[in-house]
């Protein structure tokens, strides 16, 4: 398990150590910069000190001196001893090593920098030969900076060091909880479909074979003839078993494991919509990134996705038919960004403060572990389901300010990062 390509969260990739020498050098040059620049132009426009070539070649001490030619002379020096510094840096990574490394690189850049300016200085002219005591306190003063530039900006390679090393141990979490969470809801999809099957096909057929054995017995033994209240008892019981198999065994199983799952969330969907009676106008949009995953089979999306999405529409259906007492009802699906989404509206009642989500609100904290979401608003009244009015058996027009229901739901399928799978509106069909 790993967070771009990384397992362990302490780790170091080659680009990490690219970046915290970037950040490192950044922060190097630009304070130690600051200070170099400072200094020169405080010795040139405030203190007014000559460079020791001036005064020595001046033939009248109190004409006015060349303020540009100092001021560059010890830019210059200075410059170059911050260059001296930063290749220093980026030879020895002081970045990369320990406590003690890192006082004995200090200790090797900073001498390095101000001795390279002290160097530069005599050079240029600003310091004579004989000027010792002067130099030795510009490589004093030098190397403090250096070193206090150098402290700050490994201050701030470590800080995005903690940072990173922050999110990626977050990351690694969230991952974990994911997969372990996947696999929770894997399971739980195994002893579903079991514990489905196991009543559409071992129970269901024992109520069969009572059934049969209560006929026959009722055929074989004469009772109709001798007790005809009894046998009528024996039969009503025997059509008891019968509704019961038909009805709660096969609704039973269609809670635990809907009908034609297997074959995609699509074929599933609609089969929840044909269940819905004549009277209530239905409509049902699909997005073409929708129908295009379901294209590539149903192995496309994971078993654990398809049922969300399918207990979702399961849900609204069952709320706006039960609380809401809809006649329209419209389902809109779209895919995008590795996101589906569900816009379920209904013409019903509406909501009434408080609302109490129930069922919802078990779909929307699976949903929020996996990082979708679900909210609960009025309908738009532009839309059909909304404020249209439907013409059915007794539905005559409900005036209800309707429901609309948006779910958010990842889809869960690992891709490049830089696929982003696009869908646009599909035209309407009617089921």
């Amino acid at each position: 398990m790993t967070v771009s390509g990384v397992s362990d969260a302490t780790a170091v990739t080659p680009g990490d150590r690219i970046d915290y020498r970037r950040i490192t050098l950044l922060t190097f040059g630009v304070i130690l910069g600051l200070f170099a620049t400072g200094a020169s132009i405080q010795s040139v426009f405030v203190l007014g000190i000559l460079p020791h070539s001036m005064l020595r070649d001046a033939v009248d001490p109190s004409a006015p001196f060349d303020v540009t030619f100092n001021l560059v002379t010890r830019l210059g020096a200075n410059a170059a001893a911050v260059g001296t510094a930063l290749a220093a840096i980026a030879l020895l990574s002081p970045q990369e090593r320990g406590l003690a490394g890192r006082i004995g690189t200090g200790v090797v850049i900073a001498a390095s920098a101000a001795i390279a300016r002290s160097l530069l200085q005599l050079a240029f002219g600003i310091y004579g030969p004989d000027d010792v005591t002067e130099l030795l306190a510009e490589i004093v003063t030098a190397t403090v900076a250096a070193a206090i530039s150098l402290a700050l900006a490994l201050a701030q390679s470590d800080a995005r060091r903690r940072l990173r090393t922050e999110e990626r141990a977050s990351a690694l979490r969230a991952l974990s909880a994911s997969a372990a969470l996947e696999a929770l809801q894997g399971e739980e999809l195994r002893v579903r479909r079991e514990v489905a099957d196991g009543l559409h096909g071992t129970v269901q057929q024992r109520f069969v074979l009572l059934g049969a054995r209560l006929s026959s017995l009722l055929d074989e033994s004469g009772l109709a003839e001798r007790d005809p209240q009894t046998a009528a008892e024996i039969a009503s019981i025997r059509d008891d078993l019968d509704a019961l198999r038909e009805q709660d065994l096969r609704g039973m199983s269609r809670l635990l494991y809907p009908d034609r799952l297997d074959q995609g969330a699509v074929p599933a969907i609609r089969a929840l919509f044909q269940r819905v009676p004549a009277t209530i106008a239905t409509v049902v949009s699909l997005s073409d990134g929708v129908l295009e995953l379901e294209s590539h089979g149903a192995k496309a999306l994971s078993p654990e996705r398809r049922l969300l999405l399918v207990r979702i529409v399961e849900e609204a259906l069952s709320n706006a038919l039960k609380h809401g007492r809809a006649t329209s009802l419209s389902l809109a699906i779209t895919h995008a960004d590795g996101e589906f989404e569900v816009l379920f509206d209904d013409n019903g009642v509406g909501l009434t403060p408080p609302v109490h989500l129930h069922g919802l609100q078990r779909l929307r904290d699976r949903l929020e572990l996996v990082g979708g979401g679900l909210t609960l608003t009025p309908a738009p009244a532009s839309t059909g389901a909304g404020a249209g009015t439907s013409s059915g058996s007794g539905s005559g027009t409900n005036t209800g300010t309707g429901t609309r229901l948006t779910a958010r739901v990842p889809d869960g399928i690992a891709r490049p990062a830089d696929a982003t799978p696009a869908s646009a509106p599909r035209g309407r069909s009617r089921t």
